[in-house]
């Protein structure tokens, strides 16, 4: 599959030759620099744009536009500021058809699984920041989606928050068999949260390697297991800079740079 952009007469590839086989209820983290094409990839998959060659499918059928079998979520919550948590929850179910009393119910047990009970009539700017991705990933949830598509969703959190998220975002996939794929600029995050780690190359983006990842859940980020298998990760950035291929670099706090 490739991707390519116009602007003002310029053209420009944004994904090259990208082959990605993602199974029903994996968890499939990705990691690149910006411009890699993470972005676009998820585009992609969403059915936001569609492919220059090549295409997407999701369950054997082939994406033409967006649809309730998959889910984004974004950096920022997106979360309507005049809804409480309540009603942002329930937005989603309201444009699926569902009715009133089930959509209530349905709203009300997915806020109280991400812990968010005392919350439900609150709004956006009276939540902390990861009180607020905990609400963005019970409205997605709470639609059942085939496929959850999450963009750097923590990258915005203390480390506290961030880390506590890991684990309750590994037991919602664990509980609802959901397929994941997260895109990532942090190394050790994609070692704890994925099946699979991806790495992608810019330039234009394509996918170098990945690298599977087997170690008991739930996963902490300072554990010297995820620590060591992200090494492994680094050791096809080297090969990939010995190649001469644009490739994101990780600093001492687990990110890349970008």
């Amino acid at each position: 599959m490739t991707q390519s952009f116009s602007r003002r007469g310029a053209h420009r590839s944004a994904l090259a030759s990208v082959d990605l086989d993602v199974a029903a209820g994996e968890f499939v983290a990705i990691v690149g620099p910006s411009g890699c094409g993470k972005s676009t990839l998820l585009d992609l998959v969403a059915g936001h744009a569609q492919p220059a060659t090549g295409s997407v499918t999701v369950g054997g059928t082939p994406v033409t536009g967006p649809g309730p079998d998959r889910m984004l979520v974004f950096q920022e919550h997106a979360l309507f500021p005049w809804l409480t948590v309540q009603e942002n929850v329930e937005f989603g179910l309201r444009s699926a058809g569902m009715d009133a009393a089930l959509r209530s119910a349905t709203a009300s047990e997915w806020i109280a699984r991400v812990g968010l009970a005392d919350a439900v009539g609150l709004h956006p700017h009276e939540l902390s920041g990861g009180m607020r991705q905990r609400a963005a990933l019970a409205r997605a949830f709470a639609l059942a989606p085939q496929v959850l598509l999450m963009d750097e969703p923590f990258s915005a959190l203390d480390a506290p928050s961030r880390d506590r998220l890991h684990v309750e975002l590994q037991g919602l996939w664990r509980e609802t068999g959901t397929t994941i794929i997260f895109v990532t600029h942090n190394v050790r995050e994609a070692v704890v949260l994925g099946d699979r780690v991806v790495v992608m190359s810019s330039g234009p983006g394509r996918v170098i390697g990945w690298v599977p990842v087997t170690l008991s859940r739930p996963r902490v980020v300072e554990s010297g297991s995820v620590v060591a298998l992200a090494q492994h990760v680094r050791g096809l950035l080297d090969e990939a800079d010995q190649l001469g291929i644009t490739a994101p670099r990780e600093g001492k706090d687990g990110y890349v740079s970008i």
